[in-house]
């Protein structure tokens, strides 16, 4: 069928396009590791010890997708069948590449709900809906794998026991990225919308401008996971063999997503340092913005949110 003689070249492909953002990951992570470690963050951190699983998942999957198309082109059956080998849904390669890939997912989902929890001063009523959703795709997730090492040689993922699975799946994390982005962005709003203007109009104007740029970075870094998850799952459901890019370039576009947020609030960080003999040579003023920028956020990857005011923490979140 054209549909199934289109399956090898779409998988040389995801190599080729995995490779891609899985270099463009690996340049932010390092960065990010880098600008962590002379920050001295705490390394039993939530958001830090996501983002190292994180670096070991993606680049386990990726590795395992290299390893593949050597299997494929010179080892299974003297690299005659190719087409037998990537169809094959129960190959060992298969089933671990593909727990690497919702272990991604699933860390990548962490971390952006305990971002939320944090935000939200740790209201669980504000998190329990994402942490259900969450659940839910650990559920799923065990499902897709087991379904997989139980394939038969030949079946299609469309038609095969894993697609409910991997339907919920795909619906699972989109909701969580969608309820999560829209809820910190709505906090951070209206805590920039609540400060109280200290020192005047260009200090105001200063958090403002930094109100803005946390919500922009936060946003359009959910936009590209969400993007790119909704994407798959328009082409999985339409039965397109392109749903083998989309799904194994997932990891990548999900580590990226992420750590552009903290290579983000790393810079701001190297930036406030540079600044800090000026800031505390113009008066009190000044070494106090500076106080209470580094305090009350428990969590690197919000630590900007305390740009977007300078209220004592007793009422920074009180409207």
């Amino acid at each position: 069928m054209p549909r199934e003689t289109q399956l090898v070249p779409v998988s040389l492909a995801t190599v080729a396009l995995e490779s891609c953002f899985y270099g463009g990951f690996l340049v932010l992570a390092i960065m990010s590791m880098c600008l962590l470690v002379r920050r001295r963050a705490k390394w039993l951190s939530p958001t830090f010890l996501g983002a190292i699983g994180m670096c070991i998942t993606i680049t386990a999957h990726w590795i395992i997708s290299v390893d593949r198309s050597f299997q494929a082109f010179l080892l299974f059956e003297n690299g005659t069948s190719p087409l037998k080998f990537y169809g094959d849904l129960s190959q060992i390669t298969e089933v671990v590449k593909s727990a690497f890939c919702l272990t991604t997912l699933i860390i990548g989902d962490t971390i952006i709900i305990h971002r939320l929890w944090i935000i939200w001063d740790k209201r669980l009523i504000i998190a329990i809906f994402p942490m259900l959703s969450l659940l839910g795709l650990v559920v799923c997730s065990v499902g897709i794998t087991y379904q997989f090492t139980r394939d038969k040689t030949g079946q299609s993922v469309f038609l095969s026991d894993a697609s409910r699975w991997i339907t919920s799946d795909a619906v699972f994390t989109i909701c969580t990225n969608i309820y999560s982005t829209a809820f910190i962005s709505w906090r951070m709003w209206k805590v920039g919308r609540g400060m109280q203007p200290i020192g005047g109009i260009r200090i105001q104007a200063r958090s403002v401008s930094n109100k803005l740029s946390v919500l922009a970075l936060i946003v359009e870094s959910a936009a590209i996971y969400t993007t790119w998850s909704i994407f798959f799952f328009a082409t999985y459901r339409s039965n397109s063999n392109l749903q083998f890019i989309t799904i194994d370039c997932l990891p990548a576009m999900t580590g990226i997503a992420c750590m552009l947020i903290h290579v983000r609030i790393g810079l701001g960080w190297a930036h406030q340092g540079s600044q800090a003999g000026s800031s505390e040579s113009t008066g009190p003023l000044s070494i106090s913005i500076a106080q209470h920028t580094h305090t009350a956020i428990e969590d690197f990857t919000v630590l900007e949110i305390g740009k977007l005011g300078v209220r004592e923490k007793k009422t920074r979140f009180k409207f």
